[in-house]
């Protein structure tokens, strides 16, 4: 208990978490912090001369390395003139090949073949049942290929969402007389492959 008719100065108080206050005695803490500055100046002064003798290390390596560098033999560039070597061709020309009668779906089927669509199909039908039994998914071949086709049609459009494509300010028709929006994102879901 401190003495009631002591002076006490607000110096001497310290802060205790449950909000009373302790009298402290300065003069011991005050050597204490004394001891603590002497102590963190010369660990200063310590990494101040080690850091000097590497620096003075790394320069001496330095000096080292562009020495041998300065060994190596240079390489003398020589500007000749540039002679073109004389080629023949050998070998028939083909004439380009003839697309007149060919339809849309054609060019569609030449890039993906039409067995690659069943695999698709058959592929995501199998990890819907797998992921949600109590909800397939039921994708039809014929979905398959509309759905590649719109992800196509969205690769030249380039909207940054692809819900964009439906909404009413941006609609694209091609894409979104399709297919509605939900079931290309249900299909998207749960698109899957398995070599």
């Amino acid at each position: 208990m401190p003495n009631k008719n002591k002076k006490t100065d607000p110096k001497n108080h310290t802060a205790i978490p449950n909000g009373m206050s302790e009298t402290v005695d300065t003069s011991e803490s005050e050597d204490e912090m004394k001891k603590i500055q002497d102590i963190l100046k010369n660990q200063l002064v310590m990494n101040d001369t080690s850091r000097s003798s590497e620096t003075n290390d790394s320069e001496e390596e330095h000096q080292q390395d562009t020495s041998k560098s300065k060994k190596k033999k240079r390489i003398h560039w020589v500007k000749k003139p540039f002679t073109l070597p004389i080629s023949t061709f050998i070998g028939g020309s083909l004439p380009p090949p003839n697309h007149s009668g060919l339809e849309p779906t054609d060019y569609f089927y030449s890039m993906f073949g039409k067995e690659s669509f069943d695999i698709l199909k058959e592929q995501s039908n199998l990890y819907s049942v797998q992921v949600n039994p109590n909800r397939p998914v039921n994708i039809s071949e014929s979905e398959i290929r509309q759905f590649v086709g719109i992800l196509l049609m969205t690769g030249i459009y380039g909207l940054p969402q692809q819900r964009s494509y439906w909404t009413n300010s941006t609609r694209v028709e091609s894409i979104a007389s399709t297919m509605s929006r939900d079931r290309f994102l249900d299909i998207k879901k749960n698109l899957h492959v398995v070599s």
